[in-house]
């Protein structure tokens, strides 16, 4: 009997990010970090051109596994500042390189400037769309403005309107300095328009006076190309005690209302880390490095949160993206070569893997380098989870 060898499965990924406006936004959120990157980059153009988005799309399929399922995520900035027909133009693409491929396009955004077009072009395209929302009108309203003021009917106004349409989203909610106090009123309020939840914590410190001077309102994450410096942090930051018990409470609410029906991005990807899977989220997996972020000219940054000169690629039209990813290994290595022996000998590492390192700016026990501001906020969720499940 001749045993014949069965063909590999080629699934490599990546989570690449694309800025197709750059930075540019109709908001004025007190906590974005990226609003800044116009300035700090000299964006000039207005939108991604032509030559650079063929360039990106052919290039990100090449690199991918020919089983994979490739990703295009279009963020901001607000990417619907984009006109209609660069998405239209982008999915011609995706055509023409990606025949017979697994393609799926999602799109983070404020939801302030969707239509009814908006909405029928992603609903026909089966678009994925990311919807940043921070909870009832007082909550939201809070930091996320514009130059007339609170957000919230807008972004409501938008969300109808993926609703009205059947178009597939999920809420990404930040954790800040006022909602943290508040995880009862913002969880009961997201589980009655969403299905799907994330919750990112807001931790930005103060630039040092040499990074004011160039106009930073936030200072660039310690890192392998940048150095380990304790700034003081912004007002809007949440504590880890506030952010670990809003994890706590988010946790015991989807417990009673919503197992089986709502999905935490957080719970679930702890539980997935317990039971030795992936967790889907590069905040709490062993490396990092494979989510590059492609700016608006074609520059390849490390990370969205590493967008700053030291932590530059190279140009997807100069250099390959495959190129370019490789570089980013040593950056992905750092997510746990560089934490110090206290997260090493944690009994939470497997969980917390250090968390992002753009809030490991803590010192150890022992005087190392590398802990996570958060640290003492995971603890305690992690310990909440384990004890309830037992």
């Amino acid at each position: 009997m001749v045993i014949q060898n069965m063909p590999q499965q080629d699934s490599r990924t990546y989570a690449i990010i694309a800025k197709p406006i750059g930075a540019a936004c109709n908001l004025r959120c007190r906590y974005c970090y990226y609003l800044e990157k116009k300035d700090l980059m000299a964006q000039k153009d207005k939108l991604m051109s032509e030559l650079v988005l063929e360039a990106y799309i052919r290039q990100n399929l090449a690199i991918h596994g020919q089983n994979a399922d490739v990703e295009f995520a279009w963020h901001g900035g607000e990417p619907t500042l984009a006109p209609l027909d660069f998405y239209k133009k982008a999915l011609a693409f995706q055509d023409q390189y990606g025949s017979g491929r697994s393609i799926r396009n999602t799109l983070q955004t404020n939801a302030t400037l969707l239509t009814d077009s908006w909405c029928e072009f992603f609903a026909a395209h089966n678009f994925l769309i990311g919807v940043s929302i921070d909870g009832n009108t007082v909550l939201h309203d809070a930091y996320r403005l514009d130059l007339r003021g609170g957000t919230f009917d807008q972004t409501m106004n938008g969300l109808k309107l993926l609703q009205k349409h059947g178009v597939s989203y999920n809420t990404l909610t930040t954790v800040n300095a006022i909602n943290s106090k508040h995880p009862r009123d913002v969880y009961l309020f997201l589980r009655e328009i969403s299905d799907f939840m994330q919750f990112l914590p807001v931790v930005e410190c103060l630039p040092a006076s040499y990074e004011a001077a160039t106009g930073q309102h936030f200072a660039m994450p310690a890192g392998i190309h940048s150095p380990a410096m304790k700034h003081p942090l912004t007002n809007f930051s949440v504590t880890a005690d506030d952010y670990g018990s809003f994890l706590c409470t988010v946790f015991d609410l989807w417990k009673q209302h919503d197992i089986g029906k709502k999905h935490v991005q957080v719970i679930e990807s702890t539980l997935a880390n317990l039971n030795h899977q992936p967790a889907g989220v590069c905040v709490h997996e062993a490396l990092c490095g494979h989510a590059g972020v492609i700016e608006i000219n074609g520059d390849l940054f490390c990370c969205d949160r590493y967008a700053f000169e030291a932590y530059k690629l190279g140009n997807i039209l100069d250099t390959p993206l495959g190129e370019l990813m490789e570089k980013n290994r040593q950056f992905g290595m750092n997510k746990t070569m560089g934490l110090p022996d206290e997260c090493l000998d944690c009994e939470h590492i497997r969980l917390c893997f250090g968390g992002c390192p753009k809030d490991r700016f803590l010192l150890s026990k022992d005087g190392q380098n590398g802990k996570n501001y958060l640290c003492e906020g995971y603890r305690h969720f992690f310990e909440h989870i384990l004890e309830n499940l037992q």
